[in-house]
């Protein structure tokens, strides 16, 4: 059951990581400011990101879900999952915020994001290998 609820955890964190990584190429882009260096800025970043930052990401991606998938690892791969869901929140949050009239009818979108934290967070208590007193054993 853990590592279905562990792979749940790494889907419900993909749209917000998907939502935070363009919000953060387009923010560099719009920082160019002109149409033109936004062009340019959108080009490169496409040019670095289709060989390398695909691959590296779904590398990455592949790694946590599979770390949730072995006892030893579950607790190292929902600290993952935890990071990757507060830090993409935090990004979305601190980047939108003066640029949108924010209201509580957007909340809602933030919830899968925070519940995955919440169950990476979880795994990471539960699961983390405990240190064993050799001298209580004898």
């Amino acid at each position: 059951m853990r590592p279905v609820l562990h792979l749940f955890s790494v889907a419900l964190v993909l749209p917000i990581l998907a939502l935070a990584s363009a919000f953060v190429i387009l923010d560099r882009a719009v920082a160019a400011g002109s149409l033109l260096g936004l062009f340019d800025q959108l080009l490169a970043d496409a040019v670095w990101l289709i060989p390398w930052g695909l691959l590296a990401a779904g590398a990455t991606l592949l790694v946590i879900a599979l770390g949730g998938l072995f006892v030893r690892t579950r607790w190292l791969a929902g600290l993952c999952v935890a990071i990757l869901g507060i830090g993409s929140t935090v990004v979305v949050i601190v980047l939108t915020h003066g640029h949108s009239n924010a209201s509580f009818d957007q909340l809602p979108f933030f919830v899968p994001g925070v519940v995955a934290s919440c169950i990476g967070a979880w795994f990471t208590l539960t699961e983390r290998p405990r240190q064993h007193d050799v001298t209580s054993a004898a």
